[in-house]
């Protein structure tokens, strides 16, 4: 699927409802942005030189153009709209970086609607062509703060669990997690291509390894299992979730919480 049409998709699905700590918006950029989206709109001869007084506009301040146009996407409404909106962000040819600074610092505060265009926006990084996320592109970003960069690693956990903890292993190394638990977590997924419905023996099984990683030094790999319970809920037992939710780690804690 094409950026234009993940937004349009992503922007339709979306509410109108916006966090009290969302980023303000800029009634100028706001201006410029809903001229340009009204030209293409109208498929008029002014709306290459509405995007270009855009794009002048925020020549030195990219990042904070793209925070405008995500806040402006969040409340397009109707198909003709949210198409030119994305038409227009696509045209603007941000870089990987620039989508990076716009959405990281936003991430935790976004209110649904919003998040929901952010993530979006993440996916034309880790996922240009469609396909299983690449999450290699923020491993050194992640590796080069303190604290770790919350909004993202709880993305990438989102959006896969084995792809965000094969990056953690990479940045933070340290003795490794049982090898059997983790595959017995991935075969029942239900992202896998060979997950089912679990009863009897195997659920017996899934529920020990998940238990036995909801106990491991590592937060990302506790982070790891919470996933996995997010996921397969019927993975859930009294004891693991209220150990998870209870994590010494607030980013355990959050993904234990959001079941």
């Amino acid at each position: 699927m094409s950026l234009v049409d993940r937004f349009v998709f992503v922007v339709l699905l979306a509410t109108s409802a916006a966090a009290a700590a969302e980023p303000a918006r800029d009634p100028q950029d706001q201006e410029r942005i809903a001229a340009a989206v009204a030209a293409v709109v109208r498929q008029d001869d002014g709306a290459k030189e509405a995007i270009e007084t855009l794009a002048n506009s925020g020549r030195a301040r990219r990042a904070a153009l793209l925070l405008q146009l995500s806040l402006y996407l969040e409340r397009a409404t109707g198909t003709e709209q949210a198409m030119a909106g994305a038409l227009v962000l696509n045209q603007l040819a941000f870089t990987p970086a620039e989508k990076l600074d716009a959405v990281e610092p936003h991430l935790l505060s976004a209110g649904p609607a919003l998040r929901r265009v952010f993530t979006e926006l993440l996916a034309t990084i880790d996922r240009p062509d469609g396909g299983a996320p690449d999450f290699r592109v923020y491993e050194a970003r992640i590796r080069g703060k303190q604290p770790p960069p919350a909004g993202l690693i709880l993305y990438l956990y989102e959006v896969s669990p084995d792809a965000a903890l094969a990056s953690m292993e990479r940045i933070y190394g340290g003795e490794p997690a049982s090898r059997g638990d983790i595959e017995v977590l991935r075969k029942v997924l239900p992202s896998s291509e060979v997950s089912h419905d679990l009863s009897g023996d195997e659920l017996v099984w899934a529920r020990a390894a998940l238990d036995a990683i909801a106990l491991d030094p590592a937060w990302w790999r506790r982070l790891y299992a919470a996933a996995v319970l997010r996921e397969q809920p019927s993975l859930a037992t009294p004891e693991i979730t209220a150990r998870l939710q209870r994590d010494s780690h607030s980013l355990v804690r959050q993904a234990a919480a959001t079941r």
